[in-house]
């Protein structure tokens, strides 16, 4: 019998299991992949995404859901609505929504990308 499921009992994820995150040509933070695709070549990608302080414009390419572990992210809207995420919160975005972040203090985030 195939297992359909991945597990990491006690994982930890070291300082070296970083990598830079790009966006285009440009490094923005460093990303640790817990997943990267979804069954039947659906997008699905899963990480812990760090950064420390910086401006940068973020369009999201697929919907992404993030539950915020560490540090403080002001994300500016398009409309100039400003969502301030702190830990703990959960913050969803939909495909196409462009954005800039300002990551105001060392910041980590649990992420889930997803979309068709």
């Amino acid at each position: 019998m195939t297992s359909n499921l991945t597990t990491h009992h006690g994982a930890s994820v070291d300082v070296t299991d970083y990598e830079p995150f790009l966006v285009g040509d440009t490094a923005i933070g460093e990303v640790h992949w817990i997943r990267d695709g979804g069954a039947d070549g659906t997008t699905l990608a899963v990480g812990l995404w760090r950064s420390e302080p910086q401006t940068f414009p973020y369009p999201f390419a697929a919907d992404e859901t993030i539950h915020v572990l560490e540090g403080v992210l002001d994300v500016e809207l398009a409309d100039g609505t400003v969502v301030t995420l702190r830990p703990g919160d959960i913050a969803s975005f939909v495909k196409g929504t462009e954005s800039v972040w300002t990551v105001r203090e060392p910041f980590k985030k649990l992420f889930v990308v997803s979309g068709a």
